[in-house]
């Protein structure tokens, strides 16, 4: 954090170490924000009533609205005058709903499992746009020599300060959340502060400047997304990210089920098993840049993906809390590299022209997988078992790897054609 503080003296060096400097900040924040009201917001979700159905709806339903909101929201937001300030706009709300978080313990009991849930939801659409609207940015202020730096850099210190945030923030659940009414409490305050940090992340995201200028203005819709959909590399990606995001969300409400419901975690483990997995990332998020720089994108996603799907295995074979912590070891490894891989690929296949309708096709066709893989997970758990699940996210995962690897394939045979 020392060196990240003395990285921009007075006069800064040029725009590139401006951007740098601010672009972690602003992650570093992100983070905090995040750490104060999402790790354990399932938790809190079963200290308010919920129940198993209330957990796979609070993974379901924010895709069905960022469904819905990501496209027009980014026309929208490719009409401003100042795309910048848009954001920015979506950033605020996004935080303030978060305050909304704090009002769920005055409602009715019965009610306040599903108003935690709807809250979620309707946050989901200012966060949809202004994800995927904020993952076009990036390459606006980071040209394609330096982005993997970039994108790596803001995932180690973003890593570690979730590391140092989670570990704290556990620590003052265990003091002051000796009961479920304290421990209520507690997340009440947490979702206040979380809203105060927001406003300093929304202050370091106006500090960055573009590098490179979009475009702006009107945008014809039909002609983009058939200029999107018959871009065959773009195509190849989305097919695979696709298939791959599928099995990753499938496991996401099942994870949190095992953790509370079959091995009985409270806010101190679910800690133990962020920071086990954290700890990881952070020390595996300079291995995946250096080989996504030698061996390229598609490499490293079949390596990933691979990877990915031995977690719901390691979840079927970790039958106390002891061995999922030396798990999450293996979890946190291939887990930096999907998250990197992804992004930088996404980039990569996306001209620089119409390239937030790249991105915003991506992040809507996800977000359809988001809403029905949780949901068909639940169905699952209810016919069969939770290891049935857990085995059933783990074969699609594998699927999606295996379809990266057959894009990989495909590619070279395209290539020795050409020679």
């Amino acid at each position: 954090m020392y060196k990240l503080m003395k990285a921009l003296p007075k006069g800064y060096k040029d725009i590139n170490s401006q951007n740098m400097y601010y672009y972690i900040l602003n992650g570093i924040l992100f983070t905090l924000v995040t750490n104060l009201y999402k790790p354990f917001a399932q938790k809190f979700l079963y200290r308010v009533g919920g129940a198993e159905t209330h957990v796979s709806l609070y993974n379901s339903l924010p895709g069905l609205i960022a469904l819905f909101a990501i496209i027009p929201g980014v026309l929208y937001m490719y009409r401003a005058v100042s795309k910048k300030k848009m954001l920015s706009g979506t950033f605020f709300l996004s935080r303030f709903i978060i305050l909304l978080y704090a009002v769920v313990p005055f409602v009715p009991s019965q009610l306040q499992p599903i108003t935690f849930v709807i809250i979620t939801t309707l946050m989901s659409f200012p966060e949809s746009v202004s994800t995927t609207a904020l993952q076009s940015f990036t390459a606006d202020v980071f040209d394609e020599r330096n982005r993997a730096r970039a994108i790596t850099a803001k995932n180690k210190y973003t890593t570690f300060a979730s590391l140092i945030s989670l570990i704290l923030l556990s620590q003052i659940l265990k003091v002051l959340g000796t009961t479920n009414e304290k421990a209520i409490a507690v997340y009440q305050i947490f979702f206040v502060l979380a809203f105060v940090v927001g406003l300093f992340e929304i202050f370091t995201f106006n500090k960055m400047k573009e590098t490179t200028k979009s475009e702006q203005g009107s945008i014809n819709l039909r002609k983009s997304l058939k200029e999107v959909f018959g871009n065959k590399a773009y195509l190849g990606f989305l097919a695979c990210s696709l298939t791959f995001h599928f099995g990753w969300q499938m496991g996401w409400p099942l994870f949190t089920i095992y953790q509370i419901d079959n091995l009985k975690a409270d806010e101190t483990w679910l800690t133990i098993l962020s920071v086990t997995s954290s700890i990881v990332m952070f020390f595996s998020f300079n291995y995946w840049s250096k080989l996504i720089e030698k061996k390229g994108n598609n490499f490293a996603a079949v390596l990933t993906t691979m990877g990915m799907a031995a977690t719901p295995i390691l979840y079927i074979l970790s039958r106390n809390l002891y061995v999922l912590t030396v798990s999450g070891l293996i979890m946190g490894f291939f887990t930096a590299g999907t998250t990197t891989v992804i992004l930088n690929y996404l980039l990569e296949v996306s001209p620089e022209k119409n390239r937030i309708m790249y991105v915003a096709v991506h992040a809507t066709l996800t977000n359809v997988t988001l809403f029905i893989a949780p949901l068909i997970s639940d169905v699952i758990l209810k016919a069969s078992s939770i290891y049935i699940a857990l085995l059933i996210s783990g074969l699609f995962r594998f699927i999606g790897g295996l379809t990266f690897l057959f894009r990989s394939r495909m590619m070279k045979a395209d290539y020795s054609l050409k020679l």
